[in-house]
């Protein structure tokens, strides 16, 4: 007998011992040599069998997520408390958003090509064409929307209607929801070409109120040392100016689904997530109604 054949013997028997070891009912040496987790086509089995869940997420989103950066971001952390449950860790495949193509095409590269099993953070906007007809939303996991914040003579006012009674100009984001709302009531507004604009203009004492994403607080006490800009305590964005977040999956991921969907539920009920998201000075929400 020569030194391969014995090798290749012993290769096999090793390889049936193992397999009884942890409870493998197949017999067949080739089978078991030859089994990949990418070839099981129920997607949590697979995540399981690979000990992981891919999440896609933005690079560039802090809060949300970042690359090579610590903290990661509440959407990673919240991802990563999801795949616990199921005994896994979680791995990220990072899809550009902000390129030309924008979502769509971060999507077709990322999600689409079977590169991550979730998208992360994104919002359900009710329009049938993001779903591109293969895709679908986990349960709502956060709300999240516009917050006023004062600093200044407008503190303790805790509306809008206030503010303009008292004749305080709001700094808000051109192009946006909240800009087009304070156009149409005639409210005087100082226009900022962003939400980072918007929050300098604050730090410098340019405007004393302004409406705001809620993750913007997050950014500038980041960016900008030393500012400490506080939202109106118990400020709830009303209808228009609030939105979910979800996770965005491919719709054929039916049993990925139901351990994302349970994996929700138990999160907000249990705290984590609001635990995750005011660790970056972000204000909670549960999902909104």
């Amino acid at each position: 007998m020569t030194g391969r054949i014995l090798k290749s013997i012993l290769t096999v028997l090793a390889v049936l011992a193992f397999g009884v070891a942890f409870g493998q009912t197949t017999t067949d040496p080739d089978e078991i040599l030859t089994k990949d987790p990418n070839d099981i086509t129920d997607s949590l089995e697979r995540a399981k069998a690979k000990g992981k869940i891919v999440a896609c997420a933005d690079p560039y989103g802090y809060p949300y997520a970042n690359q090579n950066m610590n903290p990661p971001g509440f959407d990673v952390e919240i991802m990563e408390a999801l795949a616990a449950r199921g005994g896994m860790r979680m791995e990220m495949y990072w899809a550009d958003t902000g390129t030309r193509g924008g979502m769509s095409r971060a999507l077709r590269r990322s999600l689409m090509k079977g590169r991550c099993d979730v998208f992360m953070g994104v919002s359900d906007s009710g329009d049938e064409d993001q779903l591109m007809g293969k895709l679908t939303f986990t349960d709502a996991y956060l709300g999240l929307g516009y917050v006023l914040v004062t600093q200044g003579p407008a503190v303790g006012k805790k509306t809008i209607e206030e503010l303009h009674e008292a004749g305080i100009k709001i700094g808000v984001p051109m192009s946006t929801p909240i800009d087009n709302e304070l156009f149409e009531r005639k409210i005087a507004r100082e226009l900022y070409l962003d939400n980072r604009r918007l929050m300098r203009g604050l730090s410098k004492g340019e405007v004393d109120a302004a409406i705001v994403w809620a993750t913007a607080m997050s950014v500038a006490r980041r960016e900008v040392p030393g500012f400490e800009v506080k939202m109106v305590d118990g400020y709830i964005p009303p209808e228009g100016h609030r939105w979910n977040l979800s996770y965005m999956m491919m719709k054929r991921d039916k049993s990925l689904l139901r351990f994302l969907n349970e994996g929700i539920k138990d999160l907000l009920a249990n705290g984590t997530v609001k635990e995750k998201v005011e660790s970056y000075g972000v204000p909670f929400y549960p999902p909104f109604e």
